[in-house]
């Protein structure tokens, strides 16, 4: 029942806010629905869990933990050494909170909580934000009591015919968004992430000569990152489109969403949530060292719904992204078309799922 007959959710795992940003949602779900209920998310020091989760307004526990794969020499000989270490601390950590069930996301954290949670006869589940599901979800899925996925495809990745497909956890406001009036010119909106991308800068810029035919009908929001931000607004000030909008951040990014007729950008989990969400389409340029390739397999089912262009990065070179935004361009409709098909993809009550999906296990 958790700690003095309080129903406690422990929320394992990080790293990244594809990982960490859904398990916020589900813990805040989970809260709305009894405010004498408690969450408790456990991660490492190293993973953007440290900030982003008290910025939340959660407590957060740390063990020491490192990943496994892709990893050689001293480095997987560190991380070896360190498991039985993070184990004993994950068992000691079920121990002090005596969760009602535990939730893995994903990340280096998760494997030995819910491996502790399982041996404590604790209820388990997992969820996978991606299409290739994460190496902490395979090594534990047969064992868990739940599994709830986003993609479909995941499903036979995890070996759990019974996974739920419940989608990713995106934000109310991405649900609500609206297009504000629309000017004469289309907007394209390009984004790599908070830190942006090198290679998507590099290939716009690039494209910026072989789009200049579209200068009178096209209008360009580019978010660089700090490190490329005077690079590439040198290159936009030489070209045809000396107008747009280059900066560094852009937030709130739903309200840029909203705005847009077509976006550039990756295909990680959570971002094409949001793009589903707001209900556009996109030319995806998947990162190629994400784990397992996963980018580029969440965005092969968004073009095969008819969502977006996928260019991988060996694919890609300046003529071939201005290409591809030229295409969906020069026909009014075909942005719009590929906005709706996006939005077959939206799950508007994923964390609805997901909590319910706990609640079930842990018979709260």
């Amino acid at each position: 029942m958790g700690v003095t007959g309080v129903k406690t959710l422990m929320i394992a795992g990080g790293g990244t806010g594809g990982h960490i940003y859904p398990a916020i949602a589900v813990a805040r779900e989970f809260l709305a629905r009894d405010a004498s209920r408690r969450v408790v998310f456990v991660g490492t020091e190293r993973g953007l869990e440290k900030q982003i989760v008290p910025k939340a307004g959660f407590p957060l526990e740390f063990i020491q933990v490192g990943g496994l794969k892709g990893k050689g020499g001293l480095d997987l000989l560190r991380n070896l050494a360190r498991l039985p270490l993070g184990f004993i601390q994950a068992f000691r950590l079920i121990g002090k909170h005596r969760p009602s069930v535990v939730m893995g996301v994903g990340g280096y954290s998760s494997g030995p909580v819910l491996l502790a949670a399982i041996l404590r006869r604790v209820p388990t589940i997992i969820h996978d934000a991606n299409a290739f599901p994460g190496v902490a979800n395979r090594a534990v899925a047969r064992f868990v009591t739940a599994a709830a996925v986003a993609f479909a495809e995941a499903a036979p990745r995890l070996k759990r015919a019974d996974a739920v497909v419940t989608g990713n956890p995106i934000r109310a406001e991405f649900f609500s968004a609206q297009r504000p009036p629309r000017g004469a010119k289309q907007r394209l909106l390009i984004f790599g992430g908070s830190q942006g991308s090198r290679v998507i800068n590099d290939a716009m810029a690039g494209a910026l000569l072989f789009l200049a035919r579209l200068k009178d009908t096209l209008d360009i929001v580019h978010q660089t990152g700090p490190n490329d931000l005077e690079r590439i607004r040198e290159s936009y000030r030489t070209s045809a489109f000396s107008d747009a909008r280059v900066v560094p951040y852009l937030d709130p990014i739903v309200d840029e969403l909203a705005a847009a007729d077509l976006v550039v950008c990756r295909a990680g989990a959570m971002t094409l949530g949001e793009l589903a969400a707001v209900g556009r389409g996109a030319v995806l340029i998947p990162f190629a060292a994400a784990t397992n390739n996963h980018q580029e397999l969440n965005a092969r089912v968004v073009e095969a719904a008819g969502g977006a262009v996928v260019i991988t990065e060996k694919e890609l070179t300046p003529e071939r992204l201005a290409s591809a935004i030229e295409s969906i361009a020069a026909d009014g409709e075909r942005a719009r078309r590929m906005g709706e098909a996006a939005k077959t993809l939206a799950v508007p009550d994923a964390t609805k799922r997901i909590v319910d999906l706990i609640e079930k296990i842990a018979a709260l």
